[in-house]
């Protein structure tokens, strides 16, 4: 398992590791995350063009765009508003109020 992740951040040896800086480490695993990442990102687009082949139904794909079809990285994650946060807090409030009088 050592060898495979030592491989992976393109160090020789374990020694190699515990003899590198903290930051140097970061440096590699950033560069690591983003080969990951460009991988993962070939293999969605070989995947694309393989469900939209000619001989799949071009209307059931209406609307769906490749990056949303397999999202990839953080800044695809959906944030929720400031307004929809601020009724979940309301409504767990009553809820609290509720259950810590026995109403619930």
């Amino acid at each position: 398992m050592i060898s495979v992740a030592l491989t992976e951040l393109g160090c020789p040896s374990l020694d190699y590791v515990y003899r590198m800086s903290w930051a140097e480490f970061q440096l590699r695993l950033i560069g690591f995350n983003r080969s990951e990442e460009r991988q993962e990102k070939k293999l969605r687009r070989l995947a694309w063009v393989s469900y939209i082949a000619p001989h799949q139904n071009p209307k059931k794909l209406r609307g769906l765009k490749e990056d949303r079809w397999w999202r990839i990285g953080n800044k695809d994650v959906v944030r929720v508003s400031d307004a929809d946060r601020a009724r979940f807090l309301v409504e767990y409030k009553k809820y609290l109020d509720k259950k810590e009088h026995g109403r619930a």
